[in-house]
């Protein structure tokens, strides 16, 4: 959760961090400032997080855990789009066995906007957009198959 890589307003995957990211750690809404002023102006869009891994131990399964995006979000792997959730509030997981390189990016497209898919459509609170909870990374160790 700690040092990703955060770009407000970018519907796409960048083929490298920018510049201008923002470094944060999670949990993390960019409406933390301008959507507590009541007005019903904060901004509604798509964001981008990356984040580099590397290094990982060998192991049968990893399974990336995404515990709150709201409130649509997509996952890709090394630019390759692995899934879609659509709901904000509930915990989801990606399966990346096999999809993981010795440094691979993982970039989360997370977008607040209206969405007819999505409920709540209407409500008397902000709809925060952001990886608002924990994101993590579940690794299944190999263990020995065959015991005398």
């Amino acid at each position: 959760n700690k040092d990703w890589a955060f770009i407000k307003d970018m519907a796409t995957v960048p083929g490298e961090v920018p510049e201008t990211a923002e470094r944060i750690d999670l949990p993390h809404s960019w409406n933390a400032v301008d959507g507590q002023d009541g007005g019903n102006d904060y901004f509604r869009g798509t964001c981008c997080y990356l984040k580099q891994v590397s290094e990982l131990p060998e192991a049968d399964k990893y399974y990336l855990e995404i515990q709150g995006a709201n409130s649509s979000a997509e996952v890709f792997v090394g630019g390759e789009s692995m899934a879609v959730h659509h709901g904000g509030y509930s915990t989801w997981r990606v399966d990346l066995t096999g999809k993981l390189a010795e440094e691979t990016q993982i970039a989360i497209l997370v977008n607040n906007a209206a969405n007819e898919t999505v409920y709540p459509q209407m409500a008397d609170f902000t709809f925060y957009g952001g990886l608002y909870r924990d994101v993590n990374l579940i690794i299944l160790p190999k263990y020995a198959r065959d015991r005398d």
